[in-house]
């Protein structure tokens, strides 16, 4: 039977990793593509959102059930809590019965095209099209939302700050040209030995 799939409103992502599955901090756990959203507090469609997704917990497990700690994939932004609630979004890799892995989610641009490719940035902005996963434990219940496909309306590229940036070129060693890497013209003290 096919789950019911949800939209998220419009909303800023971070740490997105849909492109790529990352490992998980239990690296005995298969790796995930995971993404979260940032919803305003103060934004009328994302506490309508989360109030439906409340009302899906319950419709999942029921009134009377424990909720686990962290039973709702959502939670209070730690630099902004009174501002931000930051929504986790996860879907782990698997291993299909002929030895494939799984895909991850689908991810289109503004206009439904298939994806480039790009990482996608802190701060650009999607839809996530997501089921959900209810799970029961011995310390109560919960969901995960499992992304399945991926909007990006504005895009905000991934930067990697090269950290030599700072460096500036000096006099000595190098990697290329002449005498680089023979140790024979490297000179010694008379006290020190070479090996």
């Amino acid at each position: 039977m096919a789950k019911d799939i949800f939209r998220t409103p419009l909303a800023e992502v971070r740490w997105a990793h849909l492109i790529t599955p990352r490992h998980q901090l239990d690296k005995s756990k298969p790796k995930a593509w995971t993404a979260d959203l940032l919803f305003p507090n103060g934004d009328e469609k994302a506490q309508s959102f989360l109030l439906s997704m409340e009302d899906q917990f319950i419709a999942l497990h029921g009134s009377r059930k424990r909720r686990a700690e962290k039973g709702f994939p959502w939670k209070a932004d730690k630099e902004k809590p009174s501002e931000i609630t930051v929504v986790r979004f996860k879907v782990p890799q698997f291993q299909r019965r002929d030895g494939s892995l799984s895909e991850g989610p689908r991810i289109v641009d503004a206009k439904k095209q298939p994806w480039d490719g790009a990482a996608i940035g802190n701060g650009s902005k999607v839809v996530i099209a997501f089921d959900i996963y209810d799970w029961d434990g011995e310390n109560g219940c919960g969901m995960t939302f499992q992304p399945r496909a991926v909007q990006v309306v504005e895009f905000v590229p991934y930067e990697q700050i090269d950290p030599t940036d700072g460096f500036e070129e000096v006099e000595g060693y190098t990697t290329t040209g002449a005498g680089a890497g023979d140790w024979s013209t490297a000179s010694a003290d008379d006290d020190e030995e070479l090996f």
